[in-house]
């Protein structure tokens, strides 16, 4: 997980948005965002095969915050678009989508305004698939409807094979999607290891952030590397020296999770066209890991902020350039948290607020 040295490429066509990018990093007219670090990437740390626990190096310490910041400015309405050609691509997107995902839970408002919540389940069809928090634990549910209880409104819920009635003001634990258990089981050990991670690292946030189904992040690319990627790489709290868990736990992706787990982002490749969103939910950040992957799949995710790993050696180097050209002639102006992150040594890397 070392960055190597940088393979020497023709990538003078990437000069006209690079050196612009450089030279003109300061506010030009777009709302500046006071956006506070989450402090994840300072607690977290990381180690594999090769190497023994240590913090987060600088060079994935950038992508992480990177991110965790695409993700908070989208979240104040701000989209942007960040294209980054480091001198290896190896872990740098799989980090960068682990950080939108942290960012978008230290940011976004996680429980439903009452009224609204209520009405857009009381729309679903019946048989939808949803998940239900009951205490401390997590249920797999199916929507079976509305119904009155002593003259007030209720979600019909169908879990453990039993009709529950949930009156208005609990809606807010109900949430589309799939995962949690079937049956009534206590958390397995390895389970609680996983969470009690997550836990430390996010704080008062891990509580939604496990039981609250949604795709704050998507991450497009070669999906059998990135699942080889997401877990090899160990990850625990700096106030934890024993338990531990892998990356892909923290990202969250339902690939990677065990059964009954609550996914928060999506894994997709950049070679199948299908899509099947596990939520109705527009992501706050898409990741594109290789210029194929933003070649093909980026007119899915228009809503979404993007960050782009280009790799100057990969044959479609320079469709990924022209795209990002393409982007950046109608931006609306330079990204606002980008002044604030040092690139890695032998990185070229461009932001800019994309047109709404």
């Amino acid at each position: 997980m070392s960055q190597g040295a940088g393979t020497t490429c023709d990538w003078n066509r990437t000069e006209r948005w690079l050196a612009s990018g450089r030279n003109k990093r300061r506010n030009s007219g777009s709302k500046m965002v006071e956006v506070e670090q989450s402090g994840v990437a300072g607690r977290l740390r990381i180690a594999d095969e090769w190497t023994s626990w240590r913090e987060l190096p600088e060079w994935l310490r950038f992508f992480f915050q990177l991110g965790e910041r695409v993700a908070a400015f989208h979240e104040t309405g701000i989209k942007t678009c960040a294209v980054v050609i480091p001198p290896v691509r190896a872990y740098a997107a799989v980090f960068a989508a682990t950080g939108a995902g942290v960012g978008t839970a230290m940011t976004a408002r996680a429980v439903p305004e009452i009224d609204a919540h209520f009405d857009a389940l009381a729309s679903l069809e019946q048989g939808t698939s949803v998940v239900v928090k009951m205490g401390e634990r997590i249920y797999a549910a199916t929507f079976k409807g509305t119904a009155e209880s002593f003259g007030k409104p209720c979600l019909r819920i169908e879990y453990d094979n039993m009709i529950h009635l949930l009156p208005k003001q609990d809606c807010h634990r109900v949430q589309v999607g799939e995962g949690g258990k079937r049956t009534l089981p206590k958390t397995s050990r390895r389970n609680r290891s996983r969470a009690s991670v997550i836990h430390e690292l996010l704080g008062d946030d891990s509580e939604d952030y496990l039981s609250i189904p949604t795709v704050d992040t998507v991450l497009i690319g070669t999906v059998s590397l990135l699942i080889q990627e997401l877990e090899a790489v160990k990850i625990r709290s700096s106030g934890d020296g024993v338990t531990t868990t892998t990356l892909g736990a923290l990202l969250r992706p339902r690939r990677v999770l065990p059964d009954g787990g609550i996914s928060r982002s999506l894994l997709l490749s950049d070679r199948v066209a299908d899509i099947s969103m596990p939520v109705e939910d527009v992501p706050h950040v898409a990741v594109f890991d290789g210029a194929r992957a933003l070649a093909r799949r980026r007119s899915e995710f228009s809503d979404s902020s993007w960050i782009a790993i280009l790799d100057r050696c990969a044959t479609s180097f320079g469709e990924g350039v022209d795209i990002a050209n393409e982007e950046y002639a109608l931006r609306r102006g330079p990204a606002p948290y980008f002044s604030e992150l040092e690139l890695p040594p032998g990185t070229e890397a461009q932001a800019f607020e994309r047109r709404k």
